[in-house]
């Protein structure tokens, strides 16, 4: 089961020290986004961190938990507004509990897109590798290729692509059918 409270902790304390943190290492899900966003279109960064994108992307709102430089502090389960987004990017954040609870704010982040929204994804296939000792205390979803078939399809997704990105992540793209 997910704890919110550890996970902010988590990444409150822990994440912010870590080694070349940056999203510029990842190959798919990082810097290669912004090509991906027109600019016309909003986004919701969910799980934000440290605001990566933002003053890259021009409309855009960054929202985590645990991680000040967010818009807004707000887990996306918390998350309430009436604005509509055409992208959301889920780049390491919907990662962390069973498949109820990762199903559940998969449903909430569709929820805050357009008719024709699309989402990008970088996600951790199950792996306790952040190298920090609150990190063995955390579930991890482990993400297959399958499960984004099954997540997308259930919620009247397409799945576009799934591919193998930088530090073993899994990237995947998902359009609206």
């Amino acid at each position: 089961m997910k704890n919110q409270k550890l996970l902010n902790e988590y990444f409150a304390i822990e994440w912010v020290t870590r080694p070349n943190a940056g999203l510029e290492k990842f190959k798919y899900s990082g810097s290669a986004l912004i090509d991906k966003v027109q600019s016309d279109e909003w986004v919701l960064d969910v799980g934000c961190g440290d605001n990566y994108f933002k003053g890259k992307i021009r409309n855009l709102v960054g929202i985590d938990p645990a991680n000040d430089k967010a818009d807004v502090k707000v887990s996306i389960e918390d998350f309430n507004t009436d604005q509509k987004f055409d992208v959301a990017f889920c780049l390491g954040s919907i990662n962390f509990g069973d498949s109820v609870e990762i199903m559940g704010q998969i449903v909430k982040v569709t929820q805050l897109l357009t008719a024709s929204g699309r989402i990008y994804w970088r996600c951790n296939p199950g792996k306790q590798d952040h190298q920090t000792e609150g990190c063995k205390k955390i579930t991890f979803f482990p993400w297959t290729e399958e499960w984004h078939h099954h997540f997308a399809g259930s919620l009247g997704f397409t799945v576009v692509t799934v591919k193998q990105d930088t530090n073993d992540r899994l990237y995947a793209e998902w359009v609206r059918k």
